[in-house]
């Protein structure tokens, strides 16, 4: 598990006793290009309780850049986790710095997928939040294309209720442990524009599959011009033509492209995790697959007879994965053999692959912060001729 706030599974809620109409509210402040953000906690409950949040191993409690009321307390545990505890108050928020690891699960042609996280009730197995609010602020130029709501364990939430004012998303879900939202924003292009659903945005049942938003190009004057122009249309076709001609000559006669490019370029030698995966899972995201069927080609290409894919992760031990991943050792093996068993169905053959499951050894960076931790987990490739 990754020590991160945001995307929840770090910022993991805790409540020391029962309670039965609690408000978590989630805020999400991200920057315009995602290098970070700020996430707004606030949470209201019942008086006179001692509420407060656990954060996982490694955290830097630096991050934590405000925090009310003042009367809050900052530890750590025997077990290496920090709490920001409240005693006696029903209401409290703190903002927290967000990093891109903490929130970003993919970036590929200027689509962006992200995940966040309203945090986890932990004061008991079966402790829920009354309401659990999460709201996304999009960032200027984005247009959402689908957007999800999950439950802590990822799984699509059984009722969740969206509202939507401008650029500013909100999930609400009532009676759950935690909730989350995935969403995927595209960079809108010069000419294009947001076009929203016409109906009012209903509670999401097959979110996956749910596209909130489409791009579309507009060309708001480009009929009206052609059509004032169309007297001299015959006279413009009969000057361009012949020179529509000459460009693709050049043009085919340039491909020289196709020249070995791909066969002289050598594959990755390593992708970090977040470039792979899904985010918290063992599981091969869509441009994961993408970049290793490309890697895949170049492997084949170049003349190569072995590969060692080699799993590494940071040196904090698995949480949320524990029960099926009880090492770090396990887990980097686990999604070592992912990636080469998805190099098999690309024709990879099965004796040029080895695969090792390193754990935390060799880092390439700190693990006292977390971008040196998003670093360390990688997948590397020893190629050999």
């Amino acid at each position: 598990m990754q020590t991160k706030i945001a995307v929840g599974f770090l910022g993991l809620w805790l409540s020391w006793s029962p309670i039965s109409a609690d408000v978590s509210e989630m805020i999400f402040y991200p920057q315009a290009d995602f290098s970070e953000g700020i996430f707004h906690f606030n949470y209201q409950g019942e008086k006179n309780k001692n509420y407060g949040f656990m954060f996982e191993k490694g955290f830097d409690a630096d991050r934590i850049v405000y925090v009310r009321p003042a009367t809050h307390t900052i530890e750590k545990t025997k077990e290496g986790m920090t709490k920001l505890s409240f005693a006696n108050t029903d209401r409290y928020s703190y903002l927290q710095r967000a990093f891109r690891d903490d929130f970003l699960v993919s970036e590929e042609n200027g689509v962006v997928k992200i995940l966040l996280s309203g945090g986890d009730c932990k004061g008991s197995p079966d402790c829920v939040t009354a309401e659990n609010i999460l709201t996304v602020n999009v960032p200027k130029g984005y247009g959402v294309r689908k957007y999800q709501g999950l439950d802590q364990d990822l799984k699509p939430l059984k009722n969740p209720q969206w509202d939507r004012k401008g650029n500013t998303f909100t999930l609400t879900a009532r009676d759950v442990k935690g909730a989350c939202v995935m969403m995927e924003l595209e960079r809108l292009k010069p000419g294009q524009s947001v076009v929203a659903m016409a109906d009012p945005i209903k509670p999401l049942s097959k979110v996956e599959k749910v596209e909130v938003v489409k791009v579309v190009n507009v060309e708001p004057k480009v009929v009206p011009i052609i059509e004032e122009i169309k007297p001299e249309v015959p006279v413009v076709v009969a000057v361009v033509e012949p020179k529509v001609e000459v460009v693709p000559v050049a043009i085919v006669e340039k491909p020289i492209l196709e020249k070995p490019v791909a066969s002289t370029a050598t594959p990755a030698q390593y992708f970090r995790n977040f470039q792979l995966f899904e985010s918290r899972v063992v599981a091969l995201s869509e441009v994961g697959k993408e970049r290793l069927r490309e890697w895949a080609k170049l492997f084949k290409s170049g003349g190569y007879s072995s590969v060692t894919i080699k799993g590494y992760t940071d040196n904090i031990p698995p949480q949320r994965l524990k029960a099926q991943y009880a090492t770090n050792g396990i887990l980097s093996e686990a999604r070592a053999k992912m990636v080469a068993d998805y190099l098999l169905t690309q024709g990879v053959d099965a004796g040029a692959i080895t695969v090792k499951g390193m754990g935390d050894a060799d880092p390439v960076a700190s693990n006292e912060n977390e971008e040196g931790r998003s670093k360390n987990r990688r997948v590397e490739f020893i190629l050999a001729r």
